[in-house]
């Protein structure tokens, strides 16, 4: 009877646990980056646009004049090499001479406030050229065919994604910068250039699995 508990005792001791999978291993989401405040330099520049390599694309920012503590609301269009922000010049009547310290405030972060991206994204992909070569994208930029760029409904403007043809094993790197398909099924309508590598131009639409490498900028 001791020797059967000592057996028993022996064996309890070397059993292996089993533990339930964890939430670490689901597919994780990736976020973007949209710290606020920001404190930098403001200054007036040509056109009629706000811009800035420190926030979103088209994310609306209160900029604050630290030194008077003016402010404006509007919303700023992403130059990745700007230094500071670049306020158009029919606002140096309400915020006065420039340069001068800013506070940049985010109220919404991007265009649309979308600020998480799924790890991959999977179905079928299309492609966008003429009618829309040269035109304005939801980014702010003219649309190139000939650039390596895709349109999603939803993603931050500015994601890098890998694609991948599942049909020829085929990948091409492109930045998000539109919106869009628009037709049922769709889940990417890819630039000519970034299609034509992906050997999927004579088809028009293939099966496609996307990884997002940055979400946003």
């Amino acid at each position: 009877m001791i020797l059967l508990v000592l057996l028993m005792v022996f064996l309890s001791s070397c059993s292996v646990s089993v533990k339930e999978k964890t939430s670490i291993e689901e597919p994780s989401r990736l976020t973007v980056s949209c710290r606020t405040p920001i404190y930098t330099k403001g200054y007036y520049c040509n056109g009629e646009r706000a811009k800035s390599g420190l926030v979103q694309p088209l994310s609306r920012v209160r900029i604050t004049n630290l030194r008077n503590h003016k402010s404006i609301t509007i919303a700023v269009f992403y130059e990745k090499d700007l230094d500071g922000v670049c306020v158009p010049e029919r606002y140096s009547y309400l915020l006065g001479p420039a340069p001068f310290p800013a506070r940049l405030d985010v109220e919404r972060c991007g265009r649309e406030g979308i600020t998480l991206c799924p790890q991959k994204i999977e179905g079928m992909a299309s492609y966008y050229t003429n009618p829309y070569h040269g035109k304005e994208s939801a980014y702010g930029t003219p649309y190139d065919m000939y650039g390596m760029y895709a349109a999603h409904r939803s993603l931050p403007l500015g994601t890098i994604l890998k694609v991948i043809n599942l049909e020829n094993g085929k990948e091409v790197v492109v930045k998000v910068i539109d919106r869009g398909p628009f037709k049922e099924g769709r889940v990417l309508d890819l630039s000519y250039e970034a299609a034509r590598r992906l050997g999927m131009v004579q088809k028009g639409e293939v099966r496609i699995v996307a990884y997002v490498l940055r979400c946003g900028e």
